[in-house]
């Protein structure tokens, strides 16, 4: 296995730039999963460190080895596509042996490559089906399994789970975390759901329009997000943004007027250099943060009720565009309709400057 290095990775297609200039260290064996929206660029990062395309600048270091101007079979590197791409007239065996068949390996350490890939993904007893034969999460792993027979130095995903149902999402995110585990090896994961990062990641890397906007790990990137995008791309649902106006700062104390809920006011430390009084900020409150039981109350009109079982989801009207979203705590008497009391804890609100969207701390 190994590690790998972008520095200074720059795409263009013509005089459009997609990726500006990213610098990342992935080390040996580590999960690290590329999130973002659509057309973020993570993709197109994926297909650079696989060589399928060719980087305008910048260098890519694999296992210690510049590999920026190496053709993709030259890098020691397996990709499992969004399609599974298998030939419907091979079996599983044939299929996941094909790419080693090629390359002239003997007979005899193909199946042995194969027999060790289908234990390893519970493929054993179907090895002699063809894809036809076969449900959507079993031909993911035929797929995967076509990239562990090669034994390479880096896995690469690009959005491996979007073809499945809910159910076979989950079921094939808990494969793929076992997998790594049992391999140890090196992946890369490109997805544009939050939620396949958190539980996957030793490293989520956060791109937005082909930058890193934050790198870290899952719970750290929940915690102490860098920026708006950041704090309300990972979370789900998303954070709340509330406007909110400096009614004074001094002495590390922030307090802020709510706007839109009669200036309510919040009174939080803030560590760093303070916003000026009038400064117009976000205060932003993940949805689990509201609570019968906090300092500070304000009161919403509750539009709809989501009842998901274990727990339930209000969506408040408010005089801004985007609903408040919150978590309802247990044998909660909310209805939709009614006004609802919405208590936070200060300590649980972060602030970002409305105009950088940067994140004071």
């Amino acid at each position: 296995m190994a590690g790998l290095n972008l520095s200074g990775v720059r795409k263009s297609f013509g005089s459009v730039d997609v990726i500006h200039g990213v610098d990342l260290d992935i080390g040996d064996g580590e999960f690290v999963v590329f999130v973002g929206p659509s057309g973020c660029g993570k993709s197109t990062l994926l297909r650079l460190i696989a060589g399928l395309e060719d980087t305008t600048s910048g260098t890519i270091n694999i296992g210690g080895s510049d590999v920026t101007q190496m053709e993709p079979a030259d890098r020691g590197i397996a990709m499992v596509f969004q399609s599974y791409a298998l030939y419907p007239h091979m079996t599983v065996a044939e299929n996941m042996g094909f790419g080693l068949k090629m390359t002239g390996s003997p007979k005899q350490e193909v199946d042995q490559r194969v027999s060790k890939a289908a234990e390893i993904l519970h493929l054993d007893t179907l090895l002699d089906r063809k894809p036809k034969q076969l449900s959507g999460g079993q031909r993911q792993r035929v797929a995967i399994g076509r990239s562990i027979v090669r034994e390479p130095r880096v896995f690469l995903f690009d959005e491996p789970l979007s073809n499945l149902d809910a159910e076979l999402r989950v079921q094939m995110r808990l494969e793929i975390s076992k997998l790594h585990k049992k391999l140890g090896a090196t992946m890369i994961y490109v997805t544009h759901d939050q939620v396949e990062a958190m539980t996957l990641a030793d490293k989520i890397v956060v791109l937005r329009d082909g930058i890193i906007e934050q790198t870290g790990q899952p719970m750290n990137l929940y915690h102490d997000p860098d920026n708006v995008f950041v704090a309300g791309f990972i979370g789900s649902p998303r954070m709340n943004f509330l406007n909110a106006t400096v009614h004074s700062a001094n002495n590390g104390l922030l307090t802020l007027a709510l706007d839109d809920h009669d200036r309510i006011k919040i009174k939080i430390p803030l560590n760093g250099e303070l916003p000026g009084k009038g400064d117009k900020l976000f205060a932003g409150i993940r949805p689990e943060h509201f609570a019968a039981s906090g300092s500070v109350c304000f009161n919403v009109e509750i539009d709809v009720i989501e009842n998901l079982g274990g727990t339930s989801f209000a969506y408040a009207n408010t005089k801004s565009e985007t609903p408040i979203t919150m978590e309802l705590e247990n044998g909660h008497l909310a209805k939709e309709g009614s006004l609802f009391a919405a208590g936070i804890n200060p300590d649980n609100v972060m602030v970002f400057d409305k105009m950088s969207e940067k994140r004071l701390r």
